[in-house]
């Protein structure tokens, strides 16, 4: 675990780094696509129709439910298929979520990173350190950007606890 920390440390980008890649700097929406519309992959895609920086062209599920289910989550006009390779394939698709079962996510990131594009995987990231650095090394490699899921410490609530602690006003 030390060393997938460490290795993860070491692609930690800076916000100027990221300033040339937002739609700001292009004048376009981030244009995503999401693997896994399941119960996580529909909460995201119900967050992501209230971020105006970024549209969702497509989703991929291989059950039946949770193509509709996605639909229903983000829009009835998004496309939807069984085969995520088919959007990974796409040139106009920016960024991927990725939110398929725990055990899939090493080779779905990687799949995602080989076709050139940035990840938001869900948690856990990997269930091994093997599995990690995996994917730590394709980030590197690729100079994509990764993101691993963990909203809890960005809520407003866990902000307000830390600045509370912080303070000193809890003794």
């Amino acid at each position: 675990a030390l060393a997938a920390g460490a290795a993860a440390k070491s692609t930690i980008l800076k916000a100027s780094m990221l300033s040339a890649q937002t739609p700001a700097a292009s004048g376009r929406k981030i244009r995503f696509v999401s693997i896994g519309t399941g119960i996580r992959g529909c909460d995201l895609l119900r967050s992501a129709r209230n971020v105006s920086t970024g549209e969702c062209v497509g989703t991929a599920d291989l059950y039946t439910m949770h193509q509709k289910a996605g639909q229903e989550a983000y829009g009835a006009d998004v496309p939807t298929t069984r085969d995520y390779r088919s959007l990974l394939d796409r040139k106009d698709v920016d960024a991927v979520i990725v939110a398929v079962a725990d055990f899939q996510h090493r080779h779905v990131v990687l799949d995602c990173l080989d076709a050139g594009k940035d990840v938001y995987c869900e948690k856990p990231m990997s269930h091994n350190v093997k599995d990690g650095l995996a994917m730590v090394e394709a980030v590197q490699k690729g100079k994509r950007i990764f993101q691993a899921g963990s909203q809890r410490v960005s809520n407003i609530a866990f902000k307000t606890a830390a600045e509370i602690y912080k303070s000193g006003r809890l003794g």
